[in-house]
């Protein structure tokens, strides 16, 4: 009886280690079986940034939701008859200001205002003397299609639109010997609105990107349009007063070619 006791005992001690053994080997494996999970769940859940949220640090592509501040500068080239526009502007110089957004990589909208002078045209003669000045204030809204390249060249071509306030200065006088001498100096305002079609490359250079582009502005309306009274002399040969009167003066539809050169910062990170 006490043998068979103490082999009863014998038995429950062995089997007692051995299932302490096993779960304790079945704690490990869970515990292991775990970590294994974890890793994975962390590697499956460390997902890259797409190009298009995050733009890189030194700018070598166009992202979707960059941003720029731009200074531009050009020369514009009027257009038109020697009578017309060409008459009243010549070679004009400007500068710009424009924010840009990238509504893809391939797309940007700007907005764009400047101040636009033109040179001023002067005539003289016997008994006379003109100066004409012409400027412009455009507000441009536009679109512009990024072409891609894989580098750091960017083409693109594009349009805007947009108004554009114009002030047209005179300084005129005329003194042929009779009567008195007539004389205007003032300035005409009016507002126009037109179009701006535009080809041109971005340089992705580090943290700034250069432009280079050729623009054509076309406005629909006429110039400025100036005007004023004139008295005339007391005819001396038939002693006939002739009536006061008015003349009205303007250039044709104002359009030029522009070289234009700028610089673009990124705003934000």
């Amino acid at each position: 009886m006490k043998n068979f006791l103490f082999v009863l005992l014998a038995i429950f001690s062995v089997s007692s280690f051995s299932f302490a053994e096993m779960k304790l080997k079945l704690r490990s494996d869970l515990i292991e079986s775990q970590s294994i999970f974890n890793n994975n769940l962390e590697t499956n859940i460390k997902l890259d940034i797409p190009a298009e949220v995050v733009p890189s640090a030194d700018m070598k592509e166009l992202v979707k939701g960059l941003m720029l501040l731009g200074i531009l500068g050009d020369v514009s080239f009027p257009m038109g008859s020697d009578d017309g526009f060409k008459h009243v502007a010549g070679t004009g110089f400007s500068g710009h200001a424009e924010f840009s957004y990238f509504v893809s990589p391939a797309f940007r909208l700007a907005l764009r205002a400047g101040y636009i002078t033109f040179g001023k045209q002067t005539e003289e003669g016997p008994g006379y003397s003109y100066e004409d000045t012409y400027s412009q204030i455009p507000i441009l809204v536009g679109g512009y299609y990024m072409i891609p390249t894989g580098g750091g060249f960017k083409p693109y071509v594009g349009l805007a639109v947009g108004v554009f306030f114009e002030t047209y200065k005179v300084n005129w006088t005329e003194d042929f010997g009779f009567g008195e001498p007539f004389t205007l100096d003032d300035s005409f305002t009016s507002t126009g609105f037109g179009v701006v079609p535009a080809i041109g490359f971005y340089y992705l250079f580090g943290s700034v990107m250069l432009q280079l582009g050729v623009e054509y502005t076309y406005v629909f309306s006429d110039g400025p349009t100036v005007e004023y009274t004139y008295e005339p002399y007391l005819g001396k040969v038939n002693s006939i007063v002739q009536d006061e009167g008015t003349y009205e003066e303007n250039s044709d539809k104002p359009s030029y070619f522009s070289v234009l050169l700028g610089v673009s910062f990124r705003l934000g990170k």
